[in-house]
């Protein structure tokens, strides 16, 4: 496995904040070795691992990189692209109209969960997964109801609803869902249960750390925070380690291969902070994840990994910055999202339909080619 960062800085005084927002000081490198990639003959494409780093632009990745010393797991990709995120009517897109285009195939307005402005419902590519005899599985580093996991879960006119959301997992074609959130379940204005009801279906679920390990699956819902997790220097590497090592444990136990969705979450969260701190260590954790999907598809050859983002956010750009020393100087045009490009990164067989420059709703249309899957429009 690969180790989880262990020297993360504590938090900062308010004195310090304007600094603390603008420059990071790397106090060392995890380890990137190199991958050995598959050298096999070409298989199937079997299984899908699909990892959006929420907010990560190309600024953000190359704060992660000098960060660390010149060394990323992205930079193993096999092949690489970019990625256009404007919604429905040509503006910047919020995360739940970009989800919404990579997990059904369709651009939205923005807070649409899987549907559009005329009521149209669009079903998520999970459905697809599900109906090839696929295992499904989200894992977060926010809450399960938030947007980006929502839209390959479930159906709503608005991201904000987050208890009607809840409800709707209940029928959503998702195995393993590991995430925060847990309030949204338990502590309902309707007073109800739902836990009790994913039991019925034969879900495992658990709400603490300490109970990962009992997770058998395929079918398991793991919600370890009341809201969404906290940031990657109080949870640690490990919150987001634990949820990728046990979703691949339990998704490739079927023989047909698993869809597993990995969002970083909080790197938007930093852009919007406007933290150069907090940025860097979201994408250093974010990419550790990389690594390791990366890992699992080198050793099959039936693994197909993409890597991409839902959106920029903060309008982040580094103003000074060396791989030697690990330090980075940074600024932001703002505190929302932009309309920069994200990048893509492809690595395992079928890598090579994701080079170019187009459209988020491609994703959706360009994992169903990988597969061998109808891509006439989804409705």
């Amino acid at each position: 496995m690969i180790e989880a960062i262990k020297h993360l800085p504590a938090q900062v005084s308010k004195a310090d904040e304007p600094l603390y927002k603008r420059e990071y000081q790397s106090p060392g490198a995890y380890p990137v070795p190199d991958l050995v990639p598959y050298a096999g003959p070409r298989k199937p494409i079997k299984n899908i691992i699909l990892m959006i780093g929420d907010g990560m632009g190309p600024a953000q990745v190359t704060g992660g990189l000098l960060a660390n010393h010149g060394r990323l797991f992205m930079q193993q990709a096999q092949a690489t692209g970019f990625s256009i995120t404007q919604n429905q009517y040509g503006k910047i897109t919020d995360s739940a109209a970009s989800a919404t285009a990579m997990a059904t195939g369709h651009k939205t307005y923005n807070a649409a969960i899987g549907v559009d402005s005329l009521g149209h419902k669009f079903r998520s590519i999970m459905w697809d997964a599900r109906e090839h005899g696929k295992s499904t599985g989200i894992v977060v580093a926010c809450e399960l109801t938030d947007a980006t996991p929502a839209c390959f879960a479930v159906t709503h006119p608005n991201r904000n609803d987050q208890e009607a959301i809840a409800a709707k997992y209940l029928s959503a074609p998702i195995d393993f869902m590991y995430a925060g959130g847990l309030r949204y379940f338990t502590q309902r204005q309707d007073h109800a249960d739902l836990l009790p009801q994913w039991r019925q279906k034969g879900y495992q679920v658990v709400t603490k750390p300490s109970d990962i390990a009992t997770i058998t699956g395929p079918k398991a819902v793991a919600l370890l925070a009341e809201n969404g997790p906290p940031a990657v220097a109080e949870r640690t590497a490990a919150y987001i380690n634990q949820g990728v090592d046990k979703a691949l444990e339990v998704l490739s136990k079927n023989k047909n291969g698993f869809f597993l969705m990995i969002e970083g979450s909080q790197i938007d969260d930093a852009g919007h902070f406007n933290n150069a701190t907090q940025n860097v260590q979201e994408v250093l954790d974010f990419d550790q994840q990389v690594g390791k999907a990366f890992r699992f598809a080198a050793a099959n050859g039936e693994t197909l990994v993409i890597v991409t983002a839902d959106h920029e956010t903060g309008g982040y750009s580094i103003v000074g910055g060396s791989s030697a020393s690990g330090k980075i100087a940074a600024n932001f045009a703002t505190n929302k999202h932009s309309a920069v490009m994200v990048p893509v990164f492809a690595y395992g067989v079928g890598s090579e339909l994701f080079t170019g420059m187009y459209e988020n709703t491609e994703i959706y249309y360009r994992i169903k080619k990988a597969l061998g899957w109808n891509t006439v429009e989804n409705n």
